[in-house]
């Protein structure tokens, strides 16, 4: 049990590196005043960055367009294992060959022949080459049947996170199914679904997609079934736990409990405060990554006491930035790599933990 404990959590190291690719969702860059007249923020302090979210019509046309995505040429991968056949030679037959570490299967009579990174034509036009000085005009057949080297991440509450092999036409439902499902759990004496799908994404080539996990798993709207490729990250979050994320140039960037009439320079502190890098206009993302609200803030005025502190709200995430930043779409790029670093470390501090 530890073994398989401890694999996992290799496993899941490695989604840092795989999936830490800058993510950013496209909407105009436009900044606007805040509405001090609607809010009961004080607004002196602030501006609200807002979009225009795309159109019904738009977002339909993006999610027909990635059901109809073309999946990359499939690539040799180390791990992979095949039938391989020679046509008219049986005695040549394996019906396992795996490709090794280094790359390598073994031929009979050729040797060790490298294919990995090849496509399947790549790869039998390399071992027929091998193979037509043993004999003449040899026919090969290379058949993959446990491809790994094509890989989904899913993180949050599912009940078994973990990065998953992408096998056949495989779909963002088939996946979340494999992955056991949205958690569950107990919650004041009842049975509830612990992830909440509003705020689930998927991240794919820098781009978070329009996808309505909640439309998908809860009424079946097959829109949003898109197929998985390679590098695809998906998280859902907690609907129960009431936590503010602190990433960017804090001393300590992590996840901590909401309390009560919480504020910005509070959750500072838990963050054990400010790097000697950090600017003092802050970004707090509130509503998710799909449809945020995006405010900044002035510290350097709340701690000359110009201005009052700023109150967070559950599940708002505080961003330290390195450098000045003038766009919307400048903050989601920053944010979503560190955001999902932390989402890992999260999840592996609960496994050595033993809460999952």
């Amino acid at each position: 049990m530890k073994r398989h404990k401890l694999q996992a959590i290799l496993i899941l190291l490695l989604a840092i590196f795989i999936v830490s690719c800058s993510v950013k969702e496209t909407y105009p860059d436009v900044f606007t005043n805040y509405d001090e007249e609607n809010t009961n923020v004080p607004g002196v302090y602030l501006e609200e960055m807002q979009f225009k979210g795309a159109l019904p019509k738009e977002t339909l046309q993006e999610l027909e367009r990635l059901q109809n995505v073309k999946r990359p040429p499939y690539h040799v991968g180390s791990n992979d294992k095949f039938n391989f056949r020679v046509y008219g030679e049986s005695d040549l037959s394996r019906d396992v060959m795996i490709v090794k570490l280094d790359g390598t299967v073994t031929i009979p009579l050729v040797g060790d022949v490298h294919v990995e990174g090849l496509t399947m034509n790549e790869a039998i036009a390399k071992m027929e080459k091998g193979l037509s000085t043993y004999i003449k005009f040899p026919r090969v057949m290379f058949e993959p049947f446990e491809m790994t080297s094509a890989h989904v991440t899913v993180l949050g509450k599912v009940d078994n996170p973990n990065i998953y092999e992408i096998t056949g036409n495989m779909r963002l439902a088939d996946v979340i199914a494999k992955a056991g499902g949205p958690k569950l759990g107990f919650f004041q004496n009842n049975t509830t679904e612990l992830a909440d799908l509003e705020r689930a994404y998927i991240v794919r080539n820098n781009k978070i997609l329009p996808v309505d996990f909640q439309e998908l798993i809860e009424t079946g709207s097959m829109i949003h079934n898109i197929p998985i490729l390679d590098g695809d990250y998906i998280y859902l979050p907690s609907a129960i736990n009431k936590e503010v994320y602190v990433i960017g140039e804090a001393r300590q960037q992590g996840h901590f409990a909401y309390k009560l009439n919480m504020t910005l320079m509070q959750a500072v502190a838990f963050a054990e405060g400010f790097t000697v890098n950090a600017k003092s206009n802050v970004f707090v993302l509130r509503g998710g990554l799909h449809h945020p609200r995006i405010y900044r803030i002035d510290t350097k005025a709340i701690l000359q006491a110009k201005i009052m502190d700023f109150p967070l709200k559950p599940n708002d995430i505080v961003y330290i930035p390195r450098t000045p930043i003038a766009t919307w779409n400048q903050v989601l790029s920053m944010v979503a790599p560190s955001l999902q670093a932390v989402q890992t470390t999260w999840l592996l501090n609960d496994m050595l933990r033993g809460n999952n």
